[in-house]
């Protein structure tokens, strides 16, 4: 995991363009859920946002050598928070920052809330085909 890996002390804390570049992405993923969620709690346009911060956070960890660790708990942090808001996890629930056990594959960890975070998408879009009703559970 980034955290075992990278030696703080022995990392430039000096900001690249990429790191910026991730910290803006975040930012506007901050506004963009916000704006969402005031919007008549629209869903699909969290996740969306959500999806792609990790999507960008993803190429920033796979293509800088000078991962900022502190930048990466940030996004990370942001998306367990919004991730608990809508009952992904529960409030005891905390992802393991520092990788857990030696061989955990953090891929088997972490697909098992991916694909729960996949299906409430689903869900939530197959109800807004069916119209508000749906969604809010309004009866007649």
């Amino acid at each position: 995991m980034l955290i075992k890996e990278v030696e703080i002390k022995n990392t430039s804390q000096k900001w690249t363009d990429a790191d910026f570049e991730l910290s803006e992405k975040l930012k506007a993923c901050q506004r963009a859920v916000h704006e969402a969620l005031c919007d008549s709690f629209d869903t699909p346009t969290v996740i969306n946002e959500l999806s792609n911060l990790v999507i960008a956070t993803n190429t920033y960890l796979d293509t800088q050598p000078g991962k900022k660790v502190p930048l990466v708990r940030m996004v990370s942090r942001y998306v367990y928070k919004i991730l608990r808001i809508f009952g992904i996890y529960e409030d005891g629930d905390l992802p393991d920052m520092l990788g857990g056990e030696e061989g955990v594959n953090v891929e088997e960890a972490i697909t098992p809330v991916m694909n729960a975070l996949a299906t409430f998408r689903d869900e939530i879009k197959n109800s807004a085909k069916e119209g508000p009703q749906a969604v809010f559970k309004i009866s007649d």
